[in-house]
């Protein structure tokens, strides 16, 4: 004998005499279960292995963009909330109160990052189709080096608008030492990674590198490093020398890693008188006027992308420090049978 509890003559009844009801619960979901279920569309809480299962999917020194396929993301929310469906009502409720909770979840995921920053946050919307989510892993002494460093998404670029349309960061975590995750709302044209900009930096530029991205030393730049000269006075104060004139720093003999500053110092003041520019000419070059010598802007990695998720990688700054060797791109189906051979 059939249970009556599960006739279609009942769960109809259920549905269209309760469902009014029930959908208006889904306003009513307690604020933390709306900020948990935001965080697991994220994929907080999702296990490391189950993102990369393979190192070899995310060698040193690369990085990879990605698609978050949302059906993925919602049977993670459908599976946390099975926990509530162990009878016929609940089953009931569930389904009445889905599209309700769904709205709910997508408009938390777009304001759960500033929330937890506690800064000015992005305007809760409920769009009829949320957008599509990307993100990129980056694997890079780089994370681990720089703290603060930045990552900036945008597109809709235009010769009008060269800049670009920011698109919102949804999350920025940090899974391990050397590895960044990120997750965009939207598909990026152009994605920028900066050293962190919180204060002034001063720096040399790398002349060369060597097949292993080591100072490379010549016979006019011992030290590998040299230095761009800039006027210190004046509307252009700041600019370089006309002919980018530049001087080889010297560093200490003890210590090739140690910038010999004094000599530095008498060797720019030389320099500077000789290029002849009256902008550049210090007389005495005072610890202001080397300090503006030696200020470094924050070096920035950018890749551009052509719609189709390949990206091309270039630097705004020719040495560069945050150059990612390997751009990872979509596996072919060969490839992935090669790393599992096991699965087939």
């Amino acid at each position: 004998m059939d249970n009556w509890l599960t006739t279609p003559l009942y769960l109809g009844a259920l549905r269209t005499e309760e469902r009014p009801a029930l959908a208006a619960s889904a306003e009513r979901m307690p604020a933390a279960l709306t900020d948990w279920l935001a965080r697991l569309r994220l994929l907080y809480g999702v296990p490391f292995n189950y993102l990369v299962p393979d190192s070899r999917l995310l060698p040193q020194e690369s990085v990879r963009f990605f698609y978050i396929d949302r059906n993925f993301t919602d049977r993670l929310v459908d599976g946390a909330l099975s926990v509530g469906k162990s009878t016929t009502r609940e089953y009931a409720q569930a389904q009445a109160t889905h599209s309700g909770v769904r709205a709910k979840v997508d408009e938390e995921e777009r304001v759960l990052r500033p929330r937890l920053r506690k800064t000015p946050g992005i305007a809760r919307i409920v769009a009829p189709q949320p957008a599509d989510l990307t993100g990129l892993l980056l694997r890079s002494r780089a994370v681990s080096g720089w703290p603060g460093l930045e990552v900036k998404a945008y597109r809709d670029i235009t010769t009008a608008r060269p800049e670009g349309r920011p698109l919102p960061l949804l999350r920025m975590d940090r899974l391990a030492p050397d590895v960044l995750l990120c997750v965009f709302e939207g598909v990026p044209t152009r994605v920028d990674v900066e050293e962190p900009r919180e204060g002034i930096q001063f720096g040399v530029d790398l002349q060369d590198r060597n097949g292993d991205g080591l100072v490379e030393p010549s016979a006019d730049t011992p030290s590998g490093f040299r230095l761009k000269l800039r006027k210190l006075r004046g509307a252009s104060t700041g600019q370089t020398v006309a002919g980018n004139r530049t001087v080889a720093v010297p560093v200490r003999r003890s210590n090739r890693r140690v910038l010999h500053v004094r000599a530095l110092r008498d060797l720019l003041q030389q320099q500077l008188v000789a290029s002849g520019d009256a902008d550049a000419n210090p007389g005495t070059l005072t610890s202001g006027e080397l300090a503006l010598q030696m200020f470094q802007f924050p070096f920035q990695q950018r890749f551009e992308g052509n719609g189709s998720g390949a990206y091309t990688a270039s630097s705004q700054y020719i040495d560069t420090v945050l150059q990612v060797a390997v751009i990872a791109q979509p596996l072919r189906v060969e490839e992935v049978r090669a790393l599992f051979p096991l699965a087939q």
